[in-house]
C-alpha cells in the first residue's frame, strides 16, 4: 500500500527495515515529529508513508516559491520521494536544461526541480545547484541524507539496529523513544568553552549531522558518508586567474546576492551597521534597484548598541527601516524558548538578540537576508591580525605561556589596580586564558574558558578527551589568517552563527538567506592576494574598498563591534536569580550531570563583584542550566520501540 495523505520547512524521516512496521506506529512517529517542527512550517503539512518498506517522511512547509498546493511536500514523481528544506535559487535555468531533456513539469517549484534533477543526475546534480538545502530522499532502495555547502539548513540523524531517523531539529528526534540522550563529559566541555560542540556532534553521543557538502546514503547493511562538496581548494590552492578588478568583484557579489531575492513573498534585510550587511544593502539598492526593508535591533545601554549606525545608513540609502529596543521585560520573557529554539544548550550570547528581531521582521515579511560568512571568508575577524609578522600580542602571548610566573604576577598586580579600572579591562578573566593557552589550537582563541581548565570542574574528563576545534590537518600554520579563516569556515560559521540564524527565524516562520555564501563568490576570494584581507590591524579590506565606492567612510569605517548583546548586565540584573539557582540550590538541574558547581564558585563571586572577564562562561552554564530544566519536559512518543534488527554497518 502507498499513501500520500494528509495537509501535513521543516523534514524529518524514518526507516526500519527488516520487518513489516505498523502504519500506526511509522504514522505515530512521523506525525510526533512534524509537530514538533511546526512553528517553521505554518502553510502546509504532509505526510508520506510505504509501511511494507518501513520508512516514511514528515514535511512542514512554510511557502516562498509556487505558493500553490502543486508544491505539496513530500513530493513524489516515480520511484522518487523527497521531503525538502531550502531553496535552489537557478532552478529555472536548471529547469530549462531537464526540459531540453525531454523532462516535464507539473509545478513551479523548486521542488520538483531539486526531485526530476536527482532522478536524472543523480548526486551529480547537487553541484549544479546554487542555493541552501537539507533533504532526505528515497529511490526505493536507499534512503539519502544531503545537505547544502556550508551548512546553511540544518540536517539531523540517529541510527540504531536495523532502523534510522532524521529531522531538521533535535527536538524532532528526542520525540523518538528509541532515541538515546546520554551526553558525556567531553561534549559538554567543548560546549562551555565555545557555546557549542564542535566536529559536527551534538551534545548527545547518538545524534549526528550531516556535514556540510555531505550526504549520508543509508541500505539496510550500510550506512555511508561521503563529501560532495568542500571549500578547502578556495583557500589552500594555489591563486588561480589575475586578480578581480572592483568593478569583477561588485558584478559577482551583485549577482550572488540578487539570486537571494528569488521569492514570491516579501524580502527584507537584517542590518546591523557594519560592513558586511552594509554591503549587502548597497550593492542591492545601487545595482540591482531593490529597496529592502532593514530591520535593526537595538540595546539600552550605549556601550552595546548600534543601531544608531544602522539608522544612518538606511536613511542614506533610501530603505525603509525598522528599529526595535529589546528590553528586559522582553529578556525575562524570551529566554526560556532558547533549549526549545536549538534542542540543545547554545551558548551564543546573540541568540536571543537574533531570535527578537527575526519576531520584529516576521511582521512584515517571510524571507530576510542576513549578511553572514562575509568575516570568514574575508578576514573581518580581528583575532586573524594575531600573527607573529602582523601583531606583538601574538609574540606577547607566546612569552607568557614559556613564563606562567609572570602571567601570574600580572594577575596579582592587576587586582591591586583600581575596581573601576579592572571592570572596565577584564583582564583577570584574558589573563586567565592566557595560563591555560595552548599554541598548538587555534581553537583555544575562541573558547570563553579554557577546554584544559574544564578538567577541573568536570567529572571523567581527561585532557586527552578534549574535543579538537577543528580535526582535519591544514597545509600552513594556525598562524596564518588563511588557516584561521578557513577552519572558522568550517566550524564557527557553520556551528554557531548559521545555526544560530536558522533556528532564531525559523521559529517564527521567516527564512533567512545568506547573500555570501555563494561558490561564485569563493572562486573571487580565492583571487585575493593576503593584502586584499588583512593589513596590520585593518581587516576585511577588500570589501572596504567596495564599500567605500559608494557609503561615506564615516558611516561604517569603525572598529569591529558584533552583535554582542549586554550579557553582563542581564545576568547581573534579570537573570540574576536564576543563575544562582543554577550554580548554589541542592535542587539545580546541574547536579544531575558530571558538574563540579563549586569549582565555578569562586568565577561566580569574581564575576558578581564586577568582573565581566569570564561572563561568557558563566552565561554557557546558565544555557546549560536552560537545557537540563527543558530536557526534563520533553517526553518521547508512547510506544514501543522496534526490535534489533541489522544495524548499518
Amino acid at each position: 500500500m502507498r499513501r500520500t495523505f494528509g495537509q501535513m520547512c521543516r523534514i524529518g524521516g524514518y526507516w526500519s527495515w527488516g520487518r513489516q512496521v505498523g502504519e500506526e506506529d511509522l504514522g505515530r512517529r512521523l506525525a510526533a515529529m512534524a509537530a514538533a517542527q511546526a512553528h517553521g512550517g505554518p502553510d502546509d503539512e504532509g505526510l508520506w508513508m510505504e509501511p511494507e518498506q518501513g520508512i516514511g517522511f514528515a514535511h512542514r512547509r512554510l511557502s516562498i516559491l509556487d505558493l500553490s498546493a502543486a508544491g505539496h511536500q513530500p513530493m513524489r514523481r516515480g520511484r522518487f520521494v523527497i521531503t525538502y528544506n531550502g531553496e535552489v535559487y537557478n532552478f529555472r535555468e536548471i529547469r530549462g536544461l531537464l526540459e531540453r531533456k525531454g523532462v516535464s513539469f507539473t509545478t513551479q517549484s523548486d521542488t520538483e526541480v531539486l526531485l526530476m534533477g536527482w532522478a536524472a543526475w543523480g548526486p551529480e546534480f547537487l553541484p549544479k545547484a546554487r542555493g541552501m538545502w537539507a533533504f532526505g530522499l528515497w529511490d526505493g532502495e536507499a534512503l539519502w541524507l544531503v545537505r547544502d555547502r556550508f551548512g546553511v539548513k540544518p540536517l539531523y540523524y540517529t541510527a540504531g539496529p536495523g532502523w534510522i531517523a532524521f529531522a531538521s531539529e533535535l527536538g524532532a528526534l528526542l520525540r523518538l523513544p528509541e532515541v538515546s540522550r546520554q551526553v558525556t563529559p567531553e561534549r559538554i566541555a567543548a560546549y562551555l568553552a565555545y557555546g557549542f560542540i564542535p566536529g559536527g556532534r551534538t551534545l548527545y553521543a547518538d545524534i549526528s549531522q550531516v556535514p556540510p557538502g555531505h550526504y549520508v546514503r543509508v541500505t539496510p547493511d550500510r550506512l555511508e558518508t561521503k563529501p560532495w562538496w568542500s571549500p578547502r581548494p578556495y583557500f589552500f590552492a594555489a591563486t588561480s586567474g589575475p586578480p578581480p578588478t572592483l568593478e569583477e568583484a561588485e558584478e559577482t557579489l551583485t549577482e550572488a546576492f540578487r539570486y537571494r531575492l528569488v521569492s514570491d513573498v516579501p524580502v527584507g534585510l537584517f542590518l546591523s551597521g557594519g560592513v558586511d550587511s552594509s554591503l549587502v544593502a548597497t550593492l542591492l539598492s545601487k545595482k540591482a534597484g531593490a529597496a529592502l526593508t532593514a530591520f535593526t535591533l537595538g540595546f539600552q545601554e550605549p556601550q552595546w548598541d548600534e543601531a544608531p549606525w544602522a539608522q544612518k545608513i538606511a536613511s542614506f540609502l533610501g530603505l525603509p527601516h525598522i528599529v526595535h529596543y529589546i528590553t528586559e521585560a522582553e529578556v525575562l520573557a524570551e529566554v526560556e524558548k532558547l533549549p526549545a529554539l536549538y534542542g540543545q544548550p547554545f551558548g551564543d550570547s546573540s541568540a536571543l538578540a537574533v531570535y527578537k528581531i527575526a519576531q520584529v521582521a516576521r511582521r512584515e515579511v517571510k524571507v530576510v537576508l542576513s549578511a553572514d560568512g562575509g568575516d570568514e571568508l574575508f578576514g573581518g575577524y580581528v583575532r586573524y591580525t594575531l600573527t607573529a609578522r602582523q601583531n606583538w600580542r601574538w609574540r606577547f602571548i607566546q612569552l607568557l605561556k614559556r613564563s606562567p610566573a609572570l602571567a601570574k604576577l600580572l594577575l596579582q598586580v592587576y587586582k591591586l589596580l583600581p575596581s573601576s579600572f579592572r571592570h572596565h579591562t577584564n583582564l583577570a578573566g584574558k589573563l586567565y586564558k592566557l595560563l591555560h593557552l595552548r599554541l598548538a589550537d587555534y581553537g583555544d582563541f575562541l573558547q570563553v574558558f579554557p577546554q584544559i581548565a574544564l578538567t577541573e570542574i568536570i567529572e571523567g574528563l581527561s585532557v586527552e578527551g578534549l574535543l579538537p576545534y577543528l580535526e582535519e590537518a591544514i597545509p600552513v600554520g594556525w598562524d596564518q589568517p588563511e588557516a584561521r579563516m578557513y577552519a572558522d569556515t568550517r566550524v564557527y560559521l557553520v556551528e554557531d552563527i548559521l545555526r544560530k540564524v536558522d533556528r532564531a527565524t525559523m521559529a517564527v516562520a521567516l527564512e533567512a538567506r545568506e547573500p555570501f555564501l555563494d561558490e561564485a563568490i569563493l572562486a573571487l576570494r580565492a583571487r585575493l592576494s593576503p593584502r586584499d584581507f588583512i593589513e596590520g590591524r585593518t581587516t576585511k579590506r577588500f570589501l572596504k574598498r567596495i564599500l567605500a565606492r559608494y557609503l561615506p567612510a564615516e558611516l561604517w569605517d569603525r572598529p569591529k563591534q558584533g552583535f554582542s548583546p549586554p550579557i553582563p548586565a542581564w545576568l547581573r540584573g534579570p537573570l540574576h536569580d536564576r543563575l544562582r539557582y543554577y550554580l548554589e540550590s541542592a535542587e539545580s538541574p546541574l547536579r544531575d550531570h558530571p558538574i563540579r558547581l563549586e569549582k565555578i564558585h569562586p568565577h561566580y563571586k569574581d564575576f558578581v563583584k564586577g568582573e565581566d572577564g569570564l561572563a561568557g562562561f558563566l552565561w554557557n552554564v546558565f544555557v546549560f542550566g536552560l537545557w537540563a530544566e527543558w530536557l526534563t519536559a520533553i517526553s518521547p512518543i508512547t510506544d514501543s520501540p522496534p526490535p534489533a534488527i541489522n544495524a548499518p554497518a
